[in-house]
C-alpha cells in the first residue's frame, strides 16, 4: 500500500510528532523511558500485538532506516511474516511537505502472501482513508500547538 499526502507543516515538525508515537510505543511495550536522541537504525524491541483475527503474539519491531527528518522505516517480525512501514518526507517548493507512506508484508509461506493480498484488497480503501485522516489529525495538532507556542 502506498499513500502520498501533502501537509502544511515542516518535515521537522512532522518527524518529531511521529517520534513521539514511536517513543510511546516503546515505553508501552518495554516500560523503558527513552529520548528520541537514543533512537537509531538497528534499534529493536519486542511487543505483544493482536493480528487481524484477534490472536495475540510477540512481534519484534526493528528500526531499519532512521534519517531525521526525512526517513523512518520499521519492520514488524512475527511468526507469520514481516510487515514493513516506511515514511519518506519531502519538502515541496510551496513550503509544504509530501509524506509518502509505504506498507508491505512478506509472509513465511506463499499462502500467507496470497492471504495478505486478498485481505489487503478488502481493507485497502478503509486503511488508506484512516491513514490520511491520521496524517491530517497530526497536521492539525502540530499547527494548533505551533500557534500556541
Amino acid at each position: 500500500m502506498e499513500i502520498r499526502e501533502k501537509l502544511q507543516v515542516t518535515a521537522e515538525e512532522f518527524f518529531s510528532q511521529m517520534m513521539v508515537s514511536v517513543l510511546y510505543d516503546i515505553k508501552s511495550a518495554t516500560g523503558k523511558e527513552m529520548k528520541k536522541e537514543q533512537l537509531h537504525k538497528g534499534y529493536h524491541y519486542t511487543k505483544k500485538m493482536k493480528n487481524k483475527v484477534g490472536r495475540a503474539g510477540d512481534v519484534k519491531v526493528t528500526i531499519t532506516e532512521y534519517d531525521p527528518p526525512h526517513r523512518y522505516t520499521a519492520s514488524f517480525d512475527s511468526a507469520s511474516g514481516t510487515n514493513r512501514i516506511s515514511y519518506r518526507i519531502e519538502e515541496t517548493r510551496d513550503g509544504e511537505i509530501e509524506v509518502c507512506y509505504l506498507e508491505d508484508y512478506e509472509g513465511e509461506t506463499r499462502s500467507q502472501n496470497l492471504n495478505y493480498r486478498i485481505i489487503g484488497a478488502l481493507y485497502m480503501r478503509s486503511a488508506k482513508k484512516r491513514t490520511k485522516r491520521m496524517f491530517h489529525a497530526m497536521e492539525d495538532y502540530i499547527r494548533k500547538n505551533r500557534d500556541q507556542a
